[in-house]
């Protein structure tokens, strides 16, 4: 197994893990920023709104559809909480290119359908969908709320509340109910814009990879070039 890691553009990296022990590439892409009162519900909400489609592929259907294209390919996503800071994670994994039938890039296909679907979502104008906003919002006090069913999970939560507060690593990482349904379309859709262009942003590629070439790949690929350059933190 070997690991090397790459700065595609200032402040963006892809780690790469080259191994031939599995039979699937999985890629996966990681956003890192500061926990806060104000915004930890519209972190909770962005996972949730960007599995809805890309403007490829505009329905969750249609990229399920494109998931299934890839030999079954699976995405997920999610949130969690690193000491103060809440990170976002997208990943696809789809079988290494050797195992394909036809001798398809099956992996290039896989890297760029998580680019598509973290950084080119599904819009009106300069605006994230509406519709989508609203279905997802009730998807996520679901969540919220379904959190005093795990009774341990509850009880840890409540106890790191009570002992921090709101201090950053006090916030529960999925947001809080009295927050989700005053966040509009122009809030989520310019926070989002935001997290994307000031946020710490990290790539993780593991299969039995050709890295150069896709090195090269990602940085002519139109989704990382219009992020801008970041520090990191």
């Amino acid at each position: 197994m070997n690991k090397t890691t790459v700065e595609i553009k200032e402040g963006i990296k892809t780690h790469f893990i080259k191994t031939d022990i599995y039979k699937t590439d999985l890629t996966c892409i990681i956003i890192t920023t500061p926990l806060k009162r104000d915004t930890v519900t519209k972190n909770a909400l962005i996972p949730f709104f960007l599995r809805q489609g890309t403007k490829k592929y505009p329905s969750q259907s249609l990229l399920n559809k494109k998931m299934e294209d890839m030999y079954g390919a699976s995405f997920n996503c999610g949130i969690d909480k690193m000491g103060d800071n809440v990170v976002l994670k997208f990943y696809i994994e789809s079988i290494s290119n050797e195992y394909a039938l036809n001798n398809e890039d099956v992996l290039r296909e896989n890297i760029e359908s998580l680019l598509d679907i973290v950084f080119d979502p599904v819009q009106n104008g300069d605006l994230l969908n509406e519709e989508i906003l609203e279905l997802e919002k009730e998807n996520l006090k679901k969540v919220i709320n379904r959190k005093i069913d795990d009774k341990d999970s509850y009880a840890l939560d409540a106890c790191i509340s009570k002992m921090y507060g709101e201090e950053k690593f006090g916030l529960y990482k999925f947001g809080y109910i009295e927050d989700v349904d005053s966040i509009t379309i122009n809030e989520i859709s310019e926070y989002y814009n935001w997290l994307i262009q000031n946020s710490k942003i990290d790539l993780f590629i593991s299969g039995n990879i050709n890295q150069d070439e896709i090195t090269e790949y990602l940085k002519e690929n139109d989704n990382i070039k219009k992020l801008k350059p970041r520090t990191e933190s």
